[in-house]
């Protein structure tokens, strides 16, 4: 599973957890996931309380994970730092979740787990400012998912934030195509719930007429007319 940052979020400190397939979680995963997505919602209100009880809450479905052995996953030493670095994330815990992600990215046994820690490393240390590590795990990330766009999108904004304009907006530019704009596609998920890419977008050309196309063709709530 993916981090990915919500709206709204002061210095993006907190992430949405999503799932490229979600019909493949585990009952567990799912309460996790489910679990993290509450938890920066709880933490944003900043009501202490409920945030301490949500996070509580996470961290016994973490505990359970363990036991059961990640839920018989292929790979469950893999799995059980994956998961638990979603939760540092999602608890705003962004150093623990890095330090905890790349003891996952060890035991990564497959292009896609490789893929998805790496792609996560990336968008933490993005969060932290730490734009030349977040391109350095957005590099290695492309060599075993150059097609994967949570890799791109992600990458994209590194080499902006860091300064290396022309190459972000030559990613951006890959996407302007009808294929990518469908509404469901991960790069239209990107457009509605990444806030910094609004951000960037009045220095890259090719970002905003990926933002100005999408929100010419995008679905409307016939309601709200």
């Amino acid at each position: 599973m993916f981090s990915r940052s919500p709206k709204n979020t002061a210095h993006h400190s907190a992430s949405l957890v999503t799932a490229t397939k979600p019909a493949e979680l585990s009952p567990l995963e799912a309460a996790i996931m489910d679990a993290c997505n509450l938890l920066h919602e709880v933490r944003a209100t900043k009501d202490a309380a409920r945030t301490a009880e949500v996070r509580s809450h996470l961290f016994d479905l973490l505990d359970k994970y363990d036991a059961s052995d990640a839920e018989n996953h292929p790979n469950p030493a893999w799995a059980r730092a994956n998961q638990r670095a979603l939760a540092h994330s999602a608890a705003g815990e962004v150093e623990q979740a890095i330090v905890t992600e790349r003891i996952a990215l060890r035991y990564a046994d497959t292009d896609r787990r490789r893929e998805i820690s790496l792609g996560n490393l990336a968008d933490r240390c993005l969060r932290l400012g730490r734009y030349e590590e977040a391109i350095e795990h957005f590099l290695a990330a492309q060599d075993v998912a150059p097609q994967s766009v949570p890799v791109m999108l992600t990458g994209a904004q590194a080499l902006a934030l860091a300064g290396f304009s022309d190459e972000a907006d030559r990613i951006f530019r890959q996407f302007l195509t009808a294929e990518h704009l469908r509404p469901g596609t991960e790069l239209v998920a990107y457009l509605e719930y990444e806030p910094r890419l609004g951000e960037l977008a009045a220095g890259l050309p090719a970002l905003a007429e990926l933002m100005a196309r999408w929100e010419r063709t995008k679905p409307r709530d016939r309601g709200s007319e």
